[in-house]
């Protein structure tokens, strides 16, 4: 039973993180502001704030939310560098995945451009990372907490299944001629989506954040061969 129970929870658990994945090429035409913003907008119509629906999971469920409303505090500080750093959150974007020798091109690319020291990519490249320091640490420690949360709320699916299963018939059932100012019914099952659902919008944001922290990373390990060149 335990061995079942585990299978169905990880199944459960990939779900849930893959609904939120984007692909590269999606990534690089994303607008970071645009797409964060969204981000914020669905965590916020999503909801974080604390529920009663059962003794035996009021305490993951409103921990979760605790975690969801400070991670949209951190999205928010990430919008406001997006749009402080435009051209250098744009390059990350676009680069992603790219080998060190075709980063050095696109660098090349872009300094061509540029009128003094300031406007090249690696200045904009460190004020960036001193922006982003912090939002950088917070998003590493989401990594690591997605993955218990997902793996606790893989269980939590399991467990439930049937109260989420009715939830999710009648949501879509309904979900044509629900108004946006209607009261949804707080049950067990509601509360559960409402939980996945918000650790799909975190790891959505998480993406975005490492996606952009792995390219200025490489970024970064060029630097030496940048100053080398001159």
């Amino acid at each position: 039973m335990l061995k079942k129970n585990l299978s169905a929870a990880l199944i459960a658990l990939s779900l849930i993180a893959g609904c939120s994945s984007l692909s590269n090429e999606q990534r690089a035409n994303v607008d970071r502001d645009v797409e964060v913003g969204r981000i914020i907008a669905e965590i916020d119509a999503v909801g974080y704030e604390a529920v009663n629906v059962s003794p035996g999971i009021d305490e993951f469920l409103n921990g979760l939310s605790a975690f969801v409303e400070q991670q949209r505090n951190v999205s928010v500080q990430y919008r406001e560098v997006v749009k402080q750093h435009r051209d250098v959150t744009s390059f990350l974007a676009v680069n992603e995945g790219k080998t060190p020798e075709e980063l050095l091109v696109e660098i090349d690319a872009f300094d061509l451009g540029s009128k003094n020291e300031n406007d090249k990519i690696a200045t904009k490249l460190a004020a960036y990372t001193k922006a982003t320091e912090t939002i950088s640490e917070e998003n590493s420690k989401l990594t690591v907490e997605l993955i218990e949360q997902g793996v606790r709320l893989g269980y939590l699916v399991t467990q439930y299944g049937t109260q989420v299963a009715q939830a999710t018939a009648i949501n879509v059932a309904t979900g044509f001629f629900k108004s946006d100012d209607a009261e949804e019914e707080l049950t067990v099952g509601t509360a559960v989506l409402r939980a996945k659902d918000q650790l799909a919008l975190l790891n959505e944001i998480n993406g975005l954040i490492e996606a952009d922290q792995d390219v200025a990373e490489s970024l970064i390990n060029l630097q030496e061969q940048l100053d080398a060149r001159g």
